[in-house]
């Protein structure tokens, strides 16, 4: 019921990296690799990630509360106790989306940058997507719908967990890619990117999709699955 798995976003991640505008090609350069094996080594990480909760079985548990005690959250978490809000929701989901779109298109119509870039982005978003789906399974912490008078009416083995925040650490590997690809970024595109991934985070608590811990770990997580990949592939 409430288990989002980013389908739309992978064929995205996927679709992109074939697509873009025609960058220039310097006449005099020597033709580079756009996909090396450090590439499919991270894919297959990502992959790896994302898959290893279904492999070995630790997708399947259950929630003993419905609803849980908001008394066992922090203080920092508990205020974000709500029922879901869709519309930020897919907000959300909509900014995601604009991110990559946006950041993928300008890279690969960048002489500086191009399809090298685009894929270093597109592997970012792909590493921190599994590596959010990986450690939620293994944390397990029950959504802030859990802890609300909703939490009876729910199927407790139906559950997504909460910890770290998906979107956010898509947002956030998206953006700081952008930044490390860009020649020179501007203080505007350094602000302007991140203020957009916050944004992403900011809607996630907004619409009870998360809490605020669930959103910090998260803008962590995509900073640093983009900081590894650039510092593999550059």
């Amino acid at each position: 019921m409430f288990r989002h798995k980013p389908v739309l976003g992978w064929a995205i991640l996927v679709l992109c990296t074939g697509l873009g505008r025609p960058q220039p090609v310097a006449a005099q350069a020597p033709a580079q690799p756009t996909f090396t094996i450090s590439d499919a080594a991270v894919f297959g990480a990502a992959a790896g990630l994302y898959l290893a909760p279904g492999l070995f079985g630790f997708d399947e548990g259950a929630y003993d509360c419905l609803p849980c005690d908001p008394a066992d959250l922090p203080a920092f978490d508990r205020w974000a106790v709500a029922e879901p809000r869709d519309g930020w929701s897919y907000l959300s989901d909509g900014l995601v989306l604009a991110l990559a779109a946006v950041t993928w298109w300008d890279l690969a119509g960048s002489s500086s940058a191009g399809r090298p870039h685009v894929i270093a982005s597109v592997e970012s978003a792909a590493l921190a997507a599994g590596a959010t789906n990986f450690l939620k399974e293994l944390i397990d912490r029950p959504r802030p719908i859990f802890y609300t008078d909703l939490a009876p009416e729910l199927d407790p083995a139906d559950h997504d967990p909460s910890f770290p925040s998906g979107h956010t650490a898509v947002a956030f590997a998206l953006a700081t890619s952008y930044v490390l690809s860009r020649s020179r970024p501007s203080t505007a595109v350094r602000i302007g990117s991140f203020a957009v991934a916050a944004t992403v985070g900011a809607l996630r608590v907004a619409s009870a999709r998360h809490f605020p811990s669930d959103v910090v770990a998260g803008a962590a997580l995509g900073v640093g699955t983009a900081l590894l990949v650039h510092t593999i592939k550059f």
